[in-house]
């Protein structure tokens, strides 16, 4: 450390966790607890410590009021600096504006949120009446990763691609563009729900504006009624049209003073990074500091002063996003920002990926190099999981405490409520979870949230409150049970009075038991179905028939799993405990599994299986890309996309039911690409197997802890203000299993045929059942009324294709949605 110039700053940065301090009359003073809460008028800065493998890591925020003012700004940016130098000139600065924070500024208030309080230091302690609301309108948009923001409230921000949402207080409207994706919707009425339980207690009334489209005091707040036409812009899109204006400034005082002067316009080349000097990159909608390793000490100070200028000169938004990095801690869109970061590859495609897919939006090549580099989950875990655990379990809205000895076991049809007690400098601090099981009902799920605001009042206000779901927990939360953590089938019945359904319990005697995962900290069991199909000899199963536990233990299971298994045995044990070896099974462990089966084997010299690694396919921003995503589950297979699934020994393609044929032809060529450009040994006739979505073999699902055959069915998403569309829709098919289609690497992508691409020949019609009940393959499923007959189409509509198309497009969908068509 090089020890820090500001006694405020005395011994930060040294255990994991939040620090924050704010700028009262030009000096900096620490808060005593980070808890999302900003005044307006205010200046802040945020230290987030994290402790990895190789030792402590630094993220400083400085968080900039609307109302704070220009000497605090200038502060705030000075004193983030001194921050950073104290701490070794490591750490990677953010510059953080009210209402356009960072997605990782906001994922440290996860639960809470961040609350912008009226005032700043000099109001700080004045009355709040905690029912006067300012009104606002949160603007809700994105596919995988969905954002809130706010934005004027007025009828022009609206838009038919997006969702809104108007807070007034004690009433609350929910407004969907005729044009918002499934994601948003979904978005929308969680954080609809969040505010109306968790910030007004349940006290405000709900409107969905299309099912109440005059709705007066609605339209009244934005200023009178309008039909909204304007499409919402992409935000994805925005970012990359911006890619021409990208700017190079370079800031040294070489010369004998500090000058900044422009290098370089549009795409950048990274020979013009000197090390002797601090940069400044304009992306267009962001800026980035660069500092050199061999940067004087004033240099690096005045990055983020310039930064900060350079906003106010060039007549930039307030809430322009500012990054500061050390050379050598690049992050992949800093380096993106370049024409070339690495050295050239050294694989010469025969096909390269190049070709637009998108109309106007240009295609870039695939990096397959970047693509092969293995990601890893940012996670910031406050310590080991050796504090104490308190467990309650959602019941009638109540909290019920879980009984010590079955702490740890989890029913997924239930939702909980965990605290979690630890020391830090002597002090107690508190965790509080709430898990939602995959199963759990919404109000299950939406009580839990309320039940942990309400012991984080108990608490004063100081616990941390983190949401977690089946599938998705982090390793803090896993860590926190040693090994012993298990998810059971079934659960409480819901809370609500008018429900019919009863508790659900496994009851049979016969329990199996799927346990995977690739260390002691991520490794839990999951109860499955009693079937032999469900084993596979990557993992180790738990089996448990009336007097005796059987630990199954595959082939190419890993030291984590099987130690695991051998602990959740003993929690779960019946009579004596048998350890099994896969091929070693007496007839009555086949006899409990309903019949000797064919499951997913590993072949005789088969190397051990690699950790899988998932890839999201999509053409949704006008241009193709392929994104990993790391500590992957089943709720991440996005019907709409196509994704990827690399086992080394072979690859999956799986394809989504909303795929378009674009997307499934490219996620083909790169599949190919990827087996093709591998450097790690694998043979370049590695099989790509394409499997469907809800037809998925157990050569696919084997590699995702507690798969659920029925989980496209259950979460078919449902418009809020057509709830009525399921009843529109034909009951589902049981699910049946496909062989998926087997292309290697060399495979012609015209030999793949009809059945992946979706090829469907021009004027090809359907019934309208077959349309309707998702029967009709090979189709744009967004516009499934062009595959109607002209006599059906009248049929169906009541009108002919031309007075149809001549409709406004929310007209439009809300007939599709009408019909069952959407």
């Amino acid at each position: 450390m090089s020890g820090f110039a500001d006694a405020a700053f005395a011994g930060s940065g040294q255990a994991p966790g939040l620090e924050l301090w704010r700028i009262e009359k030009k000096e900096v003073v620490k808060q005593e607890k980070a808890n999302g809460k900003f005044y307006k008028g205010d200046s802040y800065i945020l230290l987030s410590t994290v402790q990895g493998t190789g030792g402590l890591s630094w993220n400083i925020h400085f968080w900039l009021g609307s109302e704070s003012s220009q000497d605090e700004i200038g502060i705030c940016a000075y004193k983030t600096v001194e921050l950073d130098e104290g701490l070794g000139g490591g750490p990677v600065q953010y510059r953080e504006v009210e209402g356009s924070e960072s997605p990782m500024f906001l994922s440290y208030f996860k639960s809470t949120g961040v609350e912008y309080l009226p005032g700043g230091v000099d109001s700080g302690f004045t009355h709040v009446d905690r029912d006067a609301y300012e009104t606002r309108l949160l603007h809700i948009k994105g596919k995988r990763t969905v954002r809130c923001k706010s934005v004027p409230v007025a009828g022009s921000s609206l838009n038919t691609g997006d969702c809104f949402i108007l807070d007034m207080g004690k009433e609350l409207y929910l407004y969907n563009g005729a044009d918002a994706n499934k994601h948003e919707k979904a978005k929308a009425v969680q954080i609809l729900h969040q505010i109306r339980d968790d910030e007004r207690g349940g006290g405000a009334s709900v409107t969905i504006i299309n099912e109440e489209p005059d709705c007066a005091a609605f339209w009244d707040a934005l200023g009178g009624k309008i039909e909204v036409t304007v499409t919402g812009e992409d935000d994805v899109k925005s970012e990359r049209s911006a890619e021409g204006a990208t700017k190079l400034f370079k800031i040294s005082d070489a010369s004998g003073e500090m000058k900044t002067e422009l290098v370089q316009e549009g795409k950048l080349d990274r020979s013009n990074l000197s090390t002797e000097d601090t940069f400044l990159v304009d992306t267009g909608d962001a800026l980035v500091v660069w500092v050199g390793k061999g940067s004087t000490k004033e240099e690096k100070k005045e990055g983020m002063m310039r930064a900060q200028a350079y906003i106010t000169e060039n007549s930039r938004p307030h809430s322009t996003a500012v990054t500061r990095i050390t050379e050598g801690a690049e992050t992949t869109m800093f380096k993106n920002l370049f024409g070339q970061w690495e050295p050239p590859m050294k694989f010469d495609f025969s096909t390269p990926i190049s070709s637009s897919v998108a109309g106007s939006v240009e295609q870039k090549d695939l990096d397959m190099k970047a693509l092969h580099e293995r990601k890893t989950a940012a996670e910031q875990p406050v310590d080991d999981g050796s504090g104490t655990i308190k467990v309650w379990r959602v019941e009638d809205f109540k909290k019920v405490e879980v009984e010590g000895s079955t702490v740890g076991q989890f029913f997924g049809g239930d939702s909980y409520v965990i605290l979690y007690t630890y020391k830090k400098n002597d002090v107690e601090e508190y965790i509080i979870y709430f898990w939602q099981g995959r199963d759990s009902t919404q109000d299950e799920k939406g009580a839990s949230a309320l039940l942990a605001k309400e012991l984080d009042d108990e608490l004063g206000d100081r616990p941390v409150q983190v949401r977690v779901v089946q599938g998705k927990e982090p390793a803090h939360f896993r860590s926190m049970f040693k090994g012993n953590m298990i998810v059971r089938a079934g659960g409480k019945a819901s809370g609500f009075k008018n429900k019919d359904d009863g508790d659900s319990y496994d009851v049979d005697g016969t329990e199996l038991y799927h346990v995977k995962g690739t260390s002691s900290e991520n490794t839990y069991a999951v109860q499955i179905p009693e079937k032999a199909t469900e084993l596979n000899s990557g993992d180790v199963f738990v089996l448990l028939t009336p007097g005796k536990t059987t630990v199954w233990q595959g082939s190419g299971a890993n030291d984590a799993e099987k130690d695991t298994a051998g602990t959740i045995a003993e929690i779960l044990k019946v009579g004596e405990i048998t350890v099994v070896e896969e091929g070693g099974e007496a007839d009555d462990f086949w006899e409990a599994l309903g019949g000797k089966d064919e499951y997913p084997k590993m072949r005789p010299g088969e190397p051990e299986p690699a950790e899988p690694r998932l890839f999201q396919c999509s053409n949704a921003t006008g241009s193709f890309s392929v994104d990993e995503i790391v500590n992957f589950a089943q709720e991440d297979l996005i019907d709409d996309d196509c994704m990827l699934l690399d086992c080394f020994s072979s690859v999956f393609l799986w394809i989504g039911h909303n795929a378009n044929k674009d997307e499934k032809a490219k996620a083909i060529e790169t599949a190919q690409q990827y087996v093709l450009t591998s450097n790690d040994g694998r043979d370049e006739d590695t099989p790509i197997m394409v499997v469907k979505a809800g037809a998925e073999p157990n050569l696919f699902s084997q590699h995702f802890l507690g798969w659920d055959d029925d989980y496209f069915k259950k979460n078919q998403f449902l418009d809020p203000y057509a709830a009525n569309l399921d009843a529109l829709k034909s009951s589902q098919q049981e699910r049946e299993e496909e062989a998926p289609i087997v292309i290697t690497a060399r495979t012609s992508t015209a030999d793949v045929g009809e059945a992946v691409l979706g090829n469907v020949k021009e004027g090809t019609t359907f019934s309208y059942e077959d349309l309707k009940g998702g029967k009709a393959t090979g189709i744009d499923n967004t516009k499934k009324e062009m595959y109607l007959s002209d006599a059906d189409f009248r049929t169906v509509f009541g009108m002919d294709r031309d007075t149809f198309d001549g409709m406004a497009k929310w007209k439009q969908q809300a007939e599709k949605k009408k019909h069952g068509l959407f």
